[in-house]
């Protein structure tokens, strides 16, 4: 390992003495999964370890029960949050590693709240990073309430096969379509009903017939979930679950607004009533700062881990969202090889591991390390907020 400088030295024995709990909340978490909006154990493990460790705690963050916001140092500027994530998935549990990232960074926070070289440390608990539950994604009415408005930097680490600093992830939208039509018995009087099942697959095939116009960023794909049950009633009611992913936000308002519109005349050619609905808050396309990623890079270095620049992806995370309205990372960390895909059973078995657990710990030290960059060196602030006040919005 490169010469640590004496003040990150220390920072780094505060993870490797928090190292045991770390692990141990992370087991807890693994053991028990818990989907968006209802994490509620796993929230409270984080915030008890915030409030052991001497910060501020509110919980129940904007109405979010599983929402928290944990405050320590100053009070004033500089600041610097770190983001921790603690949903699972259906069936696969933590498949995503959110077990122990979001432990990696409520520990990163305790550590740089030992050494504060001034200002203020955030951790911020954000629900539903996943998008399998109603209003998925809670960073978002964070970012809409200008909880990040005056953050220097908002740090945050994924889970991956690879330890990747960036990767160019996409904007993503999840709608949901209803038709309603009338119900009538299929062969004794067809005449007066509405099919509304037969309206959504009008507009399953005019959205398909969309693909062939769309720039290759653009991806739709969806489901129809709910409709009727018996074959001699005309299905009265029917619903399309669609995701829409574009690169940039604006693209994406645009594609939703297309795919909308096809199944709304669809709905209307048969005589259907329509509607429409965000099921999940719509996430963004990642701003990365870069002289803050540049940071992050010179701290693994320091730890001696390799790293990938840059590899593209379709992936979609509300943390693009909070990137927009201040600095922000959101680099990737290995837990155990290349061979490994998140959402997966063999993800899921690595992130109760030993090499998930190193992964962990790295994350921690690297995350802990440029917080305490941020907050001592006025001039990578000035970098930081030049690059995100001149970034393209994309």
């Amino acid at each position: 390992m490169p010469d640590m400088p004496t003040e990150k030295r220390a920072l780094l024995d505060t993870i490797d003495h928090l190292f045991a709990q770390m692990k141990e909340i992370a087991s807890a978490i693994f053991s028990e999964p818990e989907l968006g909006y209802q994490e509620f154990k796993s929230s409270a493990r984080l915030a008890d370890f915030l409030e052991a460790n001497g910060f501020a705690v509110e919980r129940g963050l904007l109405d979010m029960p599983t929402a928290f916001h944990a405050a320590a140092g100053s009070g004033l500027a500089p600041h610097v949050a770190f983001l921790a994530e603690y949903d699972a998935l259906p069936v696969l549990g933590h498949a995503c590693g959110h077990n122990m990232f979001g432990v990696a960074a409520t520990a990163a926070g305790i550590a740089l709240s030992r050494a504060l070289p001034g200002g203020t440390v955030h951790v911020f608990g954000t629900p539903a990073e996943e998008g399998n539950v109603r209003d998925a994604g809670g960073k978002v009415p964070m970012t809409s309430a200008g909880l990040f408005d005056n953050m220097d930097a908002v740090i945050s680490a994924h889970a991956e096969g690879r330890t990747i600093l960036k990767q160019q992830l996409i904007s993503r939208a999840n709608l949901e379509m209803d038709f309603r039509g009338k119900a009538s018995h299929a062969a004794g009087a067809p005449e007066q009903g509405i099919n509304a099942q037969d309206a959504a697959a009008l507009a399953t095939m005019g959205i398909n017939s969309l693909r062939q116009h769309m720039t290759s960023d653009v991806r739709i794909h969806g489901l129809l979930t709910d409709t009727g049950t018996a074959i001699n009633t005309i299905p009265e009611f029917a619903r399309l679950r669609y995701g829409v992913r574009a690169r940039r936000p604006d693209t994406l308002d645009k594609t939703i607004e297309r795919v909308v519109n096809c199944a709304r005349c669809c709905a209307q050619a048969l005589g259907c009533e329509f509607s429409w609905r965000h099921s999940a808050h719509p996430y963004y396309t990642m701003r990365h700062n870069m002289p803050l990623l540049r940071a992050f890079a010179g701290n693994l270095d320091l730890l001696g881990e390799s790293y990938i620049e840059e590899v593209p992806s379709s992936y979609s995370t509300d943390m693009g969202n909070v990137s927009f309205k201040a600095p922000s990372i959101h680099p990737y960390i290995s837990i155990g090889g290349a061979h490994l895909v998140g959402h997966t059973a063999a993800f899921a078995e690595a992130c109760n591991s030993e090499c998930g657990f190193k992964g962990m710990l790295l994350a921690a030290r690297a995350m802990t390390m440029t917080g305490y960059d941020i907050l001592s060196d006025a001039q990578l602030r000035q970098a930081v907020r030049a690059a995100f006040d001149s970034a393209d919005p994309d």
